[in-house]
This record gives structure tokens, C-alpha cells and sequence, in this order.
């Protein structure tokens, strides 16, 4: 049978053990029908076929994103930006311009590290720009807020509003509220009171992240709205998808906690496709590095005393995984502090004596994000199967304050992708975009050097934990379909796999590896059809 698209005239990963490079791919029914040199490739050419020149480009299989925020990333692009703010004033002055009659100004990506003294900015100088208007404005993690006074009036948070559990209101030495809001459980406080964006908003902001996502060569991306349930991005997903709009791959997670009927009525509204489907259940351990809330087994080095905070007792997180687990579903665990990960990994072993390691390890149960270990958890993780969804790209970020948080001892097992894999633990790349940028690039950058893409002559961060430009691209494309159980079909560009593809502007494999963040994506292809060619 001829083929309806070739590649030819560069080079293909296949992401297979026995061949990872060829030279040419025909697709067939939106399936690889053939890989191998150009002559093997050449009798499938027919009239009616699509022959793509690569003229020395790469082909890989289609970029897949572990961890993404997209929906919610849609909806911040028509928020305030406060990105690169140096000062407490940049980022009223922005609120400022945005205020407008009975509206909240919603804002993200304040950083105070960015700050003159690294302290958390004060609701005053936000009451000072905003005295009528309430302002919520998260930090560029999403950990912290920052809210003025109408915000906490609208709230209900005065000065004898108890902590929610698991969640802090940070006050002063008279007991007043500042402002910052440290977790979800007090975010929320002020977040719920927020109007919940509009189906055409919701529609509107997973339409522009799709359309990032082709341009970007990411074919499968999972999407975490976990943390409101007013999103139901179900809702809008499937509407993509009967529309024939969605132009790649999505997983879709729900709450770890919440009632399991409730979860599955939710799935069984989704139509049976290869491109929509829920995941995993995601919980949370802990919160970030910048906001000081991943939990540490000692003390941050810069705030004496401080081991960050726990978002769940570890009795209750393991019951949820062990039900979990028995009613079939996958969970992933957000945790960045090695406390964290010990913790998670503890509710994991607990599957393991209940239902037996083989059940433990066909689950494919994740840890997200796991960017601070101790040795013996590292161990630990390979051994019993658990899944390692890191984003290298958070390095780039990370590496300026992980010194002054952590001290060299704990930075030597912080972010440790090599000591990961050679523990046998399975590796899975994502970006958590909005946190950090989407392009898979920037991430295959930051594994193979341990150094900031905007930095490329900087210092590497513990140069010892980098990996190999394969080992880069095998975790980005067949480690997260393994982590998301679509392996069987994704991942690997093979005979009878689904045609989705990424074509890269170059080699990767031959290039300065400080070129790598200049790689783009010139064609996507999703079940071979192109649904994104650069001009």
C-alpha cells in the first residue's frame, strides 16, 4: 500500500533500542507504516503521496509534556503579567493600570527573590494602589499570594481568621494578616471568591495553549486543573473534540481525596478517544523551593528553623493511595522537599505490602516534580517503581536560589536525573508550564548541561546529574507515554505506532549543545496529519 506522507533526506529517532536513527518514516492511516533506509522507504511513494525533504533536519517522535497547567495558563495570558517586577512598586504600578470599576485584578508571577532584600512584599503597598479594588496576585509558582485589604475583606480573613489546614496566613507581630497567603488551602480563601472564568474564556484559553503546543512539536501534554474544580476542563476538551479542534494529545487529572464515584462520573462523560482521557489523581505534599514550603527533613539554610510545610498527614495520604490504588486508579504525588519525596514513597511501599510490588509497579504511581532526595529515597524509588515526572527546566530557575535554600550537601541530591535513572527509576519529562516555559528545547538543554538556557556561559549546577542528548529525548517522548500508560502506541516512531512527530529545524544530535534552545519546531504532526508548519 502507498504511503500518504514520507519523510526523507535527514535523519529519524525512533526512540527503539535496536535501531534509534534511520533515514526516512511513511505514514498510513495515521499510523507509521515503515521506518528504515531511504531505499526500504522509497517503493511506498505513490502519486498521491506527501514527500517531506528534511534536507538534514531531525524527526523525532512528538514531544510529550508530563505536567502542564495549560488551561490555567490560558486563562493567566488575560491576567496581569508581573513577570521580571524588581521592586514591590513595579508590580503596583502594573495593578494600577489595570484596576477598573467593581473588577478584581488578577495577577501572577511576582517573584520577591527578585526583590531588594528577598522579603515578602506587604499588603500596604498594594492598599496604597488599590484601596477599593480587591487584588489577588500569585507568586510565579502559584505556592503564595499576595492580596491587599479588600481582597481579605471580601474573603472574610480578619484578625481572627484561623490558619486553614495546610495552608498559612502569614501575619505580623500584631497578628495582622500581611497579605501573603502561603498553599491552595489559603489561596483558596481568597480565590473562591473570584467569578470562575466562562465557558468561552475556559475555551478561549485552551484554544491559544493548543496552539502553542503545535508550534512547540508537543503532541500529548497533560493538563492539571486539579486545584479549582469550577474549571471542568472536561467540559471544554470534549467539546475540542467533537469539533475535530483537537490538534494534539490530552491527559486530563482530577484531586487525589475527592470521592471516587464522583471521579468516575466524571470520566464516563468523555467519549472513548486516543486523544482525550483522564490520568492520574493528583495530591499534594508540599508546595515550592522559592516559596519555602517544600518540606525538608533540616532546616532551610537561609531561614533558620524552617523545614517548610506539609499539605497532608502522611496517615490520611496513605489511605487515599491504598483506595486509590484498589479501585484502579493511577496517582501522582506532588513532592519537591526530600521529606516529601520520603513521604511519598512511604504511601507507595504501603501499596506494595498490601497488593504485592508487581501491582505497585504495573500502576506506574508517580512522584511530581521530585527535585530534592536524599540517597536512600533515590535508591528507594528505583526499587520499588515508582515514576520520577521531573521538569528539567526548572533548573534554569532553581539553580540561582537552590545554594542559599539548600547548602551544597542537599544541591548534590537535588534534581538528580542521572542518580535517578541509574537507580532504575522510570523518567518522565515535562515543563509545568506556566511555571516555566513550554518548549521542550529549553528543558533538553537544561538535562544535558545543568546550566540556564538565558545563561549559557554559567556555571553548571552539580555537572555529575546530566544526561545524555538520548537519555534527554527518550524522557520527553517514550518515559512520559510510559508514565502515562499509552506507550503500547506512543513514544517511538515504529510499524503500526501513531504518527506523531515533531521535525526540528536541526540535528540535535549534531550540534553544539549550546546551540540547543535555538532549535525550533518546523512541522507537527499529530496521527500524520501536519497541524503546524513554520512559514
Amino acid at each position: 500500500m502507498r504511503a500518504e506522507l514520507v519523510l526523507r533526506g535527514g535523519r529519524v529517532f525512533t526512540g527503539l533500542e535496536h535501531r534509534p536513527f534511520c533515514e526516512a518514516l511513511a505514514v498510513q492511516g495515521g499510523r507509521v507504516s515503515a521506518v528504515g533506509d531511504e531505499r526500504e522507504v522509497r517503493r511506498l511513494v505513490g502519486r498521491g503521496t506527501r514527500v517531506v525533504e528534511l534536507g538534514g533536519r531531525l524527526a523525532v517522535p512528538g514531544f510529550h509534556d508530563s505536567h502542564t497547567h495549560l488551561m490555567g495558563a490560558g486563562l493567566i495570558q488575560e491576567e496581569l503579567s508581573l513577570l521580571g517586577a524588581k521592586t514591590p512598586e513595579e508590580c503596583t504600578a502594573r495593578v494600577k493600570e489595570r484596576i477598573r470599576d467593581g473588577d478584581w485584578v488578577v495577577g501572577r508571577g511576582w517573584d520577591a527573590d527578585l526583590f531588594p532584600g528577598g522579603a515578602w512584599p506587604d499588603r500596604k503597598v498594594l492598599d496604597a494602589a488599590a484601596p477599593r479594588t480587591p487584588v489577588l496576585l500569585l507568586r510565579r509558582d502559584g505556592h503564595a499570594a499576595w492580596v491587599n485589604a479588600r481582597a481579605l475583606e471580601v474573603a472574610g480573613i480578619a484578625a481572627d481568621t484561623k490558619d486553614p489546614p495546610h495552608g498559612a496566613i502569614v501575619r505580623d507581630a500584631r497578628g495582622e494578616a500581611t497579605g501573603i497567603l502561603l498553599e491552595e488551602p489559603a489561596i483558596s480563601l481568597v480565590r473562591s471568591k473570584v467569578p470562575a472564568p466562562t465557558l468561552e474564556r475556559r475555551t478561549k484559553a485552551v484554544e491559544r495553549g493548543l496552539e502553542l503546543a503545535r508550534s512547540l512539536g508537543v503532541t500529548t501534554f497533560h493538563d492539571d486543573a486539579s486545584y479549582d474544580d469550577r474549571l471542568r476542563p472536561g467540559e471544554v476538551y470534549g467539546a475540542l473534540l467533537a469539533r475535530k479542534k483537537l490538534t494534539a494529545r490530552v491527559v486530563l487529572w482530577q484531586r487525589l481525596g475527592r470521592p471516587i464515584e464522583e471521579l468516575r462520573a466524571e470520566r464516563a462523560e468523555l467519549p472513548p478517544s486516543t486523544r482525550l482521557a483522564y490520568g492520574l489523581l493528583k495530591g499534594f505534599l508540599d508546595g515550592s523551593l522559592g516559596s519555602r514550603t517544600a518540606l525538608l527533613h533540616e532546616p532551610y539554610c537561609d531561614h533558620s528553623g524552617d523545614t517548610g510545610m506539609p499539605l497532608v498527614d502522611p496517615r490520611v495520604l496513605e489511605e487515599r493511595v491504598l483506595e486509590a490504588h484498589h479501585r484502579g486508579f493511577q496517582v501522582g504525588l506532588h513532592a519537591i522537599g526530600d521529606r516529601a519525596a520520603a513521604v511519598a514513597l512511604d504511601a507507595f511501599a504501603a501499596v506494595a505490602r498490601v497488593h504485592g510490588a508487581e501491582s505497585l509497579r504495573a500502576a506506574r504511581h508517580r512522584i511530581e516534580h521530585g527535585q530534592i532526595w536524599r540517597e536512600a529515597d533515590i535508591a528507594r524509588c528505583g526499587a520499588l517503581g515508582v515514576v520520577a515526572s521531573v521538569q528539567p527546566v526548572h533548573l534554569a530557575s532553581d539553580m540561582k536560589i537552590a545554594l542559599a535554600r539548600l547548602g551544597p550537601e542537599r544541591c548534590r541530591t537535588s534534581y538528580p536525573w542521572r542518580a535517578l535513572i541509574e537507580a532504575g527509576a522510570p523518567l518522565a519529562f515535562g515543563t509545568d508550564y506556566p511555571v516555566e516555559s513550554m518548549d521542550p528545547l529549553r528543558g533538553l538543554y537544561c538535562a544535558v548541561t545543568r546550566r540556564s538556557p538565558d545563561e549559557r556561559d554559567g556555571s553548571e549546577f552539580f555537572p555529575g546529574q546530566r544526561l545524555s542528548r538520548e537519555e534527554a529525548l527518550l524522557a520527553y517522548t517514550r518515559g512520559s507515554a510510559f508514565a502515562a500508560h499509552c506507550d503500547d502506541h506512543l513514544g517511538q516512531l515504529a510499524p503500526g505506532r501513531l504518527a506523531d512527530v515533531a521535525v526540528l529545524s536541526e540535528d540535535v544530535f549534531a550540534i553544539p549543545v549550546s546551540r540547543l534552545p535555538d532549535v525550533r519546531c518546523d512541522m507537527t504532526l499529530v496521527e500524520g496529519e501536519c497541524v503546524f508548519e513554520r512559514g
